[in-house]
């Protein structure tokens, strides 16, 4: 595919808030709703990444941008032009600041260690 590529990486938190979200799916609404409703975030994930620098950022002074999809926040910390970690996948009916207080220096020791493999030259599973 001709063009910039486009890379996110999850942190341990966000990737057990996917594995959660696609379970309830499956169980509310079936298998193919449940692929296209992750299909949406993962092209939503795939957009910000190409266009972080444009977005909103909703969080003050912090690096960490907000993205609503469907019924979603993908809360995203940006780690070059063209990259995000992702840190969590939060409902949008959910507290979310205090989800992220709750969990953040979880999601702060997952973000280092992502930031630090990248910087030493490794791929620590970018989901292209």
């Amino acid at each position: 595919m001709p063009g910039k590529r486009r890379y996110y990486l999850l942190t341990a938190t966000a990737e057990q808030d996917f594995r959660e979200a696609r379970r309830w799916s499956i169980s509310r609404w079936g298998k193919e709703l449940t692929r296209e409703y992750f299909t949406a975030l993962h092209e939503s994930a795939e957009g910000i990444a190409q266009n972080h620098s444009a977005m909103l950022q909703l969080t003050g002074a912090s690096e960490l941008g907000v993205h609503p999809v469907r019924e979603h926040y993908l809360i995203y910390v940006p780690t070059s032009k063209n990259s995000i970690v992702i840190v969590a996948l939060i409902r949008q009916t959910r507290d979310v600041p205090a989800i992220l207080k709750a969990n953040g220096f979880k999601i702060q020791r997952q973000l280092k260690e992502i930031v630090e493999k990248l910087k030493q030259g490794e791929n620590p599973s970018l989901i292209e």
